[in-house]
């Protein structure tokens, strides 16, 4: 599994300018992902259909706002950096970049 750990992001958008954490951890032999701000408050967000397809992890993503949207998520790990995106109905494309490991899948 790649990725495994808590990344720290910086995002910019209408709605939302800072950082973000993306926890990403095993479950079941499965990929285990959630946001979360500084604050320790978790955006309504919830990822699933994960799949790893070289260093990177899609799937999608929903929220509780956007009934039945399927948002399409990847997160690209390059040793302890990481760059990815959201495509975000109405809000529209989410990007991150110079995400950073903060700790190990083990530290938290």
């Amino acid at each position: 599994m790649i990725g495994l750990g808590k990344w720290k992001l910086h995002v910019d958008t209408r709605f939302y300018s800072g950082d973000v954490f993306l926890i990403v951890g095993e479950k079941g032999g499965e990929y285990d992902i959630i946001a979360e701000f500084p604050s320790g408050k978790r955006p309504d967000f919830t990822f699933g259909e994960l799949k790893e397809e070289g260093g990177t992890i899609t799937g999608t993503a929903r929220h509780s706002l956007l009934q039945g949207s399927r948002i399409p998520f990847s997160v690209t790990f390059e040793g302890d950096h990481a760059s990815g995106c959201l495509d975000v109905p109405v809000v529209g494309m989410i990007r991150f970049a110079d995400g950073v490991l903060v700790q190990e899948e083990s530290a938290y």
